[in-house]
């Protein structure tokens, strides 16, 4: 679902418990929490839901990511709450549990509360269990939403996935068309040849092609697969309609690709393993 779609969702009073906000950058994915903050929290009639910059309410005017306050002001709302990382390469229990411990409350001025998890990809196993918990003892008199942010749905585990509404913010960044160009021309001769010969050994080689798409190392590293994605799109441009339908197949499983270097599988292996399942007919 789109952002738009679901702002509508918060403008009717119908959005899901808990979003996952994932994609785009980390300033994106904060100015998104906050446009669904400032529409779920509005103090105006439900049409004019959020307020415009210029004209803002006073809960739309106080709701702003912790540390963007104006020169000279010192913004907050009671209501919207922030958890940031804790720790250098997580987010702990123990801050999690404290964070949860205002949601157990009603809310203080506004007809509901918004809690956000700024690195929902760092959570600790015992800090995501925490939260789960919250989030399947829905609040008894008031709307209480969760929005995670994180690069990507798959780096939140599968039952937190579950119980939410994943939102996709687009591509972390717009992709240079000139990495592309360098890597269709030698995919599409692998591809080529593999639809020709039908011998294995061309897949093999177009997984060294996409392997040169980036750094893969990094396990949580989005980039490479969305180019490896956005090449493979390329290379199906006026193929013949069953062969384009299992390309873009292939770009699309490329894009759930961080999942599986998640459980410590190499990158070189799931690209070998992606064009084989995808292109072996």
């Amino acid at each position: 679902m789109s952002l738009d779609g679901v702002l509508a969702l918060a403008r009717q009073g119908n959005l899901y418990p808990s979003v996952i906000l994932h994609g785009s950058s980390p300033e994106g994915r904060q100015g998104a929490a906050v446009a669904l903050a400032r529409t779920l929290l509005c103090e105006r009639p439900v049409a004019a839901r959020p307020c415009a910059p210029e004209d803002a309410c006073g809960a739309c005017h106080r709701i702003v990511w912790p540390g963007t306050s104006p020169k000279g002001e010192e913004l907050f709302h009671p209501d919207f709450r922030v958890q940031e990382r804790d720790l250098k390469t997580s987010t702990s229990v123990d801050a999690v549990k404290t964070f949860l411990k205002e949601a157990q409350v009603a809310p203080f001025e506004a007809r509901g509360q918004v809690f956000v998890l700024a690195s929902a990809e760092s959570l600790t196993g015992g800090a995501a269990n925490a939260l789960l918990k919250a989030l399947e003892e829905p609040h008894e008199t008031s709307p209480r939403n969760f929005f995670l942010l994180a690069p990507s749905q798959f780096d939140l585990l599968p039952t937190l996935r579950s119980r939410s509404l994943a939102v996709y913010l687009g591509p972390a960044e717009v992709l240079d068309p000139a990495e592309i160009h360098r890597l269709r021309e030698p995919l599409a001769a692998c591809l080529e040849a593999h639809a020709r010969t039908g011998a294995a050994v061309h897949l093999l080689a177009a997984a060294t092609v996409l392997a040169s798409a980036g750094d893969f190392k990094d396990v949580r590293a989005g980039r490479p697969w969305a180019l490896a994605a956005r090449t493979v799109v390329a290379c199906a441009e006026g193929q013949p309609p069953k062969r384009r339908r299992h390309l873009l197949d292939l770009a699309e499983a490329l894009l759930r690709a961080p999942e599986m270097r998640l459980r410590a599988v190499s990158a070189e292996r799931i690209l070998e393993g992606l064009l084989v399942r995808h292109l072996v007919l």
